[in-house]
């Protein structure tokens, strides 16, 4: 006659499971964890001229050879503070770390520090090596895009011993590439929220 397994080998299985996976939850910032007025300024060297666009809007921006951008609002620490915290995101993040669960935070941004401190005044300190500025001079990303670059923030993370993430963000593309790393690593777990454009608050 077959036994069931007994409460501790249920135990011991979901233990096993856990060593196994080495868990993270990942953020983006922009229209994320945070709407602000930083806008990205596109001069146009043929015409001349200059126009502005936001996160959301740049997400959909296809990059021409005469065009020169301008990030600098999102340098600005104060323009970052100012900003609207997306609050269910926010408190997502705040659980996971009341958990003792591991966050990291990949954005398009270029300053880390900049990020780490902008956490630190919302009462979150995420390990700074969790935090990847895939446009940071210092973290050396190499891909020549956004969603690239943070495929391969994704890598580093792997690189670390991670593989079972769940992901929030609100670009499709950052979304679907992520997923097609998943499907490349049968040996990883992977899970997406994608922070739709009607969830995100006015300013």
């Amino acid at each position: 006659m077959r036994q069931l397994p007994s409460y501790q080998n249920f135990v011991n299985e979901a233990r096993l499971n856990e060593a196994k996976y080495q868990k993270i939850n990942i953020f983006d910032v922009d229209d994320t964890l945070v709407v602000t007025d930083s806008k990205i300024k596109v001069t146009d060297n043929k015409t001349g001229k200059v126009y502005e666009l936001t996160p959301k809007e740049f997400n959909e921006y296809e990059a021409k050879a005469h065009h020169d951008l301008d990030f600098s609002d999102f340098g600005d620490p104060d323009i970052l503070k100012a900003g609207k915290i997306i609050d269910w995101v926010f408190n997502i993040l705040k659980a996971t770390m009341k958990k003792g669960k591991r966050v990291g935070i990949i954005t398009a941004r270029g300053d880390a520090q900049l990020i780490y401190d902008f956490l630190i005044h919302h009462g979150v300190d995420v390990n700074p090596k969790y935090i990847f500025a895939i446009n940071d001079p210092k973290q050396n990303f190499t891909a020549k895009n956004i969603a690239t670059r943070k495929q391969e923030a994704f890598q580093r993370l792997m690189d670390m011993g991670f593989n079972d993430f769940t992901f929030f963000d609100d670009d499709k593309e950052n979304i679907r590439l992520a997923q097609e790393l998943d499907k490349a690593n049968p040996n990883i777990k992977l899970k997406t929220r994608l922070i739709k454009q009607k969830w995100i608050p006015k300013l």
